[in-house]
C-alpha cells in the first residue's frame, strides 16, 4: 500500500496543485458559455451560466462584411513573417555555429541585443523611417518589422541547437560529396525539427497577436489584421461583450491548432536550446 497517498502535506499541494489549475481553466471555460449568451444575459450577471444554447454572436462575427478579410490579413502576413524568419534564422545559426570569419563576434551580439530591446522601443523609429519611405499602409508593411524582432529569438535558438549536434556528421556528409548547403538541407536541418517547430511557434504566435504596429503602421481598413480588428467591436458608450468575446475565441482558434501540431516538440527544442552550446 502506497503510505504517501495518505500524506496531508501531498494531499495539500494537489488540492493547491487543482486549485492553481482551475484558475488557468476557468478563463477559457467563461469565454466559451459567454460567447454563447445574448447582451441581456451578460448585463443581468456576467458569471451566470446562458439560459439556452445559441450561436447568434457566432454567426453575426462571422458574417462582419471585414472580418474574414482581416483573418486572410493576419495570415498573409503571419506565414509570410514565420517563412523568412524560418529561412534567415536557419541560415545565419548554422554560419555563427559552424565557421569563424571575421567580425563574428560583432554580428552575434548585434543580433542578441534585439533580445534586449524592448520592441515597442522601435515603434515611434519605425514609423518615421516608413512613412519617409512611402511604405506604409501596404500589403507587406508589417513584415519587416516582425521579421526583424523575430529574428534574434530564432537565431539564438537555432544557433544553440546546431553547436550540440556532432560536427562528425557534417565531415562524413562533405566527405561523400555534399556542398555545404547540401550538408544544411540535408543534415542539419532535419535534426533541427524539434527547435524549428519551436521556432515557429513563437514565430506565428507573435506575429498573429501583435497590436501596436499594427495599429500604428496601418491606416487601410482593408490591410487591418485580427487584433485591430477586435476594437470595432467596443463602442464609445456600450460594448457588446458576448459579441466580443465571440471574435476573441474565433481570433485564437487559428494559434490554438497551430500550437496543437507542433506541440509534442517543442518542449525538446526549448530544453535543447537551454542546455546545449
Amino acid at each position: 500500500m502506497n503510505r504517501s497517498s495518505g500524506n496531508p502535506v501531498r494531499i495539500i499541494i494537489n488540492m493547491l496543485v487543482a486549485f492553481f489549475s482551475a484558475t488557468c481553466l476557468f478563463p477559457l471555460m467563461w469565454m466559451s458559455y459567454t460567447s454563447l449568451k445574448t447582451s441581456a444575459e451578460y448585463q443581468d450577471s456576467i458569471i451566470s451560466l446562458p439560459e439556452a444554447l445559441q450561436f447568434t454572436n457566432y454567426v453575426q462575427v462571422l458574417s462582419h462584411a471585414r472580418f474574414s478579410q482581416y483573418f486572410l490579413n493576419s495570415f498573409f502576413v503571419s506565414l509570410t513573417t514565420l517563412m523568412l524568419v524560418l529561412i534567415l534564422a536557419s541560415v545565419t545559426g548554422y554560419f555563427f555555429s559552424r565557421f569563424q570569419f571575421r567580425g563574428k563576434r560583432i554580428m552575434y551580439t548585434f543580433f542578441i541585443l534585439g533580445l534586449v530591446v524592448p520592441t515597442h522601443a522601435w515603434l515611434l523609429p519605425v514609423f518615421i523611417q516608413f512613412r519617409m519611405l512611402g511604405i506604409l499602409d501596404k500589403p507587406f508593411t508589417l513584415i519587416f518589422p516582425y521579421v526583424t524582432f523575430a529574428l534574434p529569438t530564432a537565431i539564438f535558438l537555432i544557433d544553440s541547437f546546431i553547436k550540440g549536434i556532432p560536427l562528425e556528421m557534417e565531415e562524413s556528409a562533405i566527405i561523400e560529396g555534399c556542398s555545404i548547403w547540401s550538408t544544411l538541407w540535408r543534415i542539419i536541418l532535419p535534426l533541427c525539427k524539434p527547435m524549428l517547430a519551436t521556432v515557429m511557434i513563437l514565430t506565428f504566435n507573435t506575429s498573429w497577436n501583435e497590436f501596436p504596429f499594427a495599429l500604428v503602421l496601418i491606416n487601410r481598413d482593408a490591410l487591418k489584421t485580427v487584433p485591430v480588428a477586435l476594437t470595432m467591436f467596443t463602442g464609445t458608450y456600450t460594448t457588446n461583450y458576448p459579441q466580443l468575446v465571440t471574435a476573441l475565441i474565433i481570433s485564437i482558434i487559428p494559434v490554438v491548432l497551430f500550437y496543437a501540431l507542433f506541440s509534442k516538440k517543442i518542449m525538446v527544442g526549448m530544453t535543447a536550446g537551454a542546455v546545449k552550446g
